[in-house]
């Protein structure tokens, strides 16, 4: 959503004063000190800030602006430093001090008694910030009261507040009605010619078709925006709006238009000195190249992108950049690197973002303990070959005259050998297996615990008792979780657990308190057949966990009355369906969430098929198709 700029002066003050940066320049070294030359300076100010990244500059300009508007009473001069200096931080991505002088700045609109129009668009600032601080229902609350101060003072409708409406309801997941509101934003700026404006609503309208997964939808709202911004002459708009053209080229699975449109976006980032620009194009087009398997491409836009972000001392940009490399190095089995990216990446990060990337830097560990695993497995197999030939060869020798009864005694150790190799290799995979599950489910979740234990720690030093106690809440219930997930595991390798009966029992023991505790009537439906199969290991772990957690999602959204698990099959194949008369959900929206990827993931390693069926307002089925 952009922000608002108002001014409300007379009419000779602003023919007196010129528009362009060099022409503000020439006017400020000759103008007397007076009120033109405060808003001269922050209209400076502003020029600088909307067609470059110079801030400090744009921060010493404001200094000398606040000091004059002071002495010459000039309250609008005043108001704008306020309003330009939170729009600074703003850009800088401060959101916490840009959201505090945009308060600062209602309060001075208020208390100087400035025009109902300038303590709208004030107040209609703080509501971008609450949306850039993901205060999702402060920003809704606030936006209509906007709405109600619009036919207070009968001001002509300002698309940018249905426009703030609709980027909140989006954050809020209620994408159709955020459609809505933008559109209504884009309509008024085609009424009143707001072409910055419009480029900006219609690139917003994009984001939402993006997020309901339709990339030509998407892409037709990217390309009007940056035709927009064009007849705008509006240069940062532009360097985005080629960038998410770019990026719905690449879903859209056309790498050489993806690329077209992402390095314009860089040229235009360079012509404009936009140092974070140009650090996101390579960045993006570093994506492209990782999707079409030119990998060393890849990896020097991201160093470049990475160096770029370390000049700005910019920490979030620096950590999503190493763990694009970590990603990168992963799939080219370079573990170590891919560790030691992600490894830093998580320090950079704040307390949440690590013990997201925990897990990863488990998975990374587990990875790279296993291929060197399977390096001295092969290496072994190599020496056992050498040995094996050694030893024929020498007996051969020695023993010529009882070749055939040398030669049976050879096979019959060969056999007995390679039974027992077999059978070490098996132990050895059910090793990996377990060690993997412990990396997984214990190594992340005991990582969390000790991150969140720091913070804790820090919490109780600063004297925020509320907050810590929040924290060793988190820490309890990771705690509960990894009791669960040791109990699963243990459960799942016990040889005695091999049937499916006590697959059965089990998913019961799990199900039952939580359908009491949410009145929900619970039935599991099965025959003698199917209770007498026996399931390899790594099957019956995985249709336990699919199940498990398909029960978890019906009991947590579907607001049902009724889950039926089923058990069906005869022969070799067999299936297993959770069924609930919930409220359903759309699946192309929710495709992309990690319970549904783990199932999908899960269902992929036993070979097995996973259908997944729901309508809203009609219930839910999940259904999984695997054999024995």
């Amino acid at each position: 959503m952009p922000l608002f700029f108002i001014v409300f002066f007379g009419g000779t003050m602003i023919a007196q004063i010129p528009n362009t940066r060099d022409s503000l320049v020439m006017y400020l070294k000759t103008a007397p000190k007076d009120s033109n030359y405060v808003w001269a300076l922050n209209r400076y100010a502003n020029k600088l800030l909307n067609e470059t990244d110079e801030y400090d500059k744009v921060d010493s300009v404001l200094k000398i602006a606040e000091p004059l508007a002071l002495k010459y009473n000039y309250i609008l001069g005043k108001y704008a430093n306020t309003r330009v200096r939170a729009t600074m931080y703003y850009y800088k991505t401060d959101y916490a001090k840009a959201l505090a002088y945009f308060q600062k700045a209602v309060e001075e609109a208020t208390r100087f008694q400035l025009p109902g129009s300038i303590l709208y668009e004030a107040y209609s600032n703080v509501v971008t910030l609450h949306n850039s601080l993901n205060n999702y229902d402060e920003a809704l609350k606030m936006s209509f009261k906007c709405l109600e101060m619009q036919e207070k003072y009968k001001l002509k409708p300002y698309a940018s507040i249905y426009a703030a409406i609709g980027d909140a309801l989006k954050a809020l997941q209620r994408p159709k009605e955020a459609l809505a509101y933008v559109k209504k934003a884009i309509v008024i700026d085609n009424e009143q010619k707001n072409w910055k404006n419009a480029a900006i609503h219609n690139n917003s309208l994009g984001n939402i078709y993006d997020d309901l997964s339709q990339p030509k939808e998407a892409l037709k709202y990217f390309k009007l925006a940056l035709s927009l911004a064009k007849k705008a002459e509006f240069l940062r708009g532009q360097t985005d709006y080629l960038a998410n053209t770019g990026r719905m080229y690449q879903q859209l699975k056309q790498p050489k238009e993806a690329i077209r449109y992402m390095e314009q976006s860089l040229q235009l980032a360079e012509q404009l000195e936009a140092v974070t620009s140009v650090a996101v194009a390579k960045s993006n087009l570093a994506s492209v190249y990782r999707e079409i398997d030119q990998p060393e491409r890849a990896e020097a836009y991201l160093k470049e992108a990475l160096a770029l972000a370390k000049k700005q001392n910019d920490a979030v940009s620096i950590a999503e950049y190493q763990e694009s490399l970590s990603a990168l190095y992963a799939d080219n089995q370079s573990f170590k690197k891919a560790y030691q990216n992600l490894l830093e990446s998580t320090n950079l990060g704040d307390s949440t973002e690590k013990v997201a990337t925990a897990q990863q830097l488990q998975e990374l560990i587990a990875k790279y303990e296993t291929k060197a695993k399977e390096q001295q497995i092969r290496l072994l197999q190599q020496e056992s070959k050498i040995k094996d030939q050694e030893l024929l060869q020498n007996r051969l020798w020695l023993i010529g005259g009882g070749l055939a009864l040398l030669l049976a005694l050879v096979s019959i150790v060969f056999v007995i050998n390679r039974a027992k190799y077999r059978r070490l290799q098996e132990s050895l995979q059910l090793r990996n297996k377990i060690a993997a599950d412990l990396h997984d489910e214990i190594g992340s979740t005991l990582s969390s615990i000790s991150l969140l234990s720091g913070l804790t720690q820090k919490q109780l030093a600063a004297n925020q008792p509320q907050k810590a106690e929040q924290m060793v809440g988190k820490i309890s219930a990771d705690a509960r979780q990894m009791l669960e997930s040791m109990d699963d595991i243990v459960w799942t390798i016990n040889p005695r657990n091999d049937s499916m009966q006590h697959l059965f029992t089990r998913l019961r023991e799990y199900a039952k308190p939580l359908a009491e505790s949410k009145e929900i009537t619970l039935d599991f439906v099965t025959d003698a057949q199917v209770e007498a199969l026996s399931l390899p290991l790594q099957v019956r772990q995985n249709v336990y966990l699919i199940v498990k957690e398909a029960l978890n999602n019906a009991f947590k959204y579907a607001q049902a009355s009724q889950i039926n698990v089923e058990f069906r099959g005869q022969s070799d194949e067999w299936n297993v369906a959770v069924i609930d008369n919930g409220v359903g959900f759309d699946t192309e929206a929710v495709s992309s969430r990690n319970g549904l990827k783990n199932m999908k993931k899960r269902a992929e390693e036993i070979g097995a098929n996973l259908l997944i069926e729901s309508e809203l307002q009609k219930g839910s089925e999940i259904r999984l198709n695997f054999k024995n």
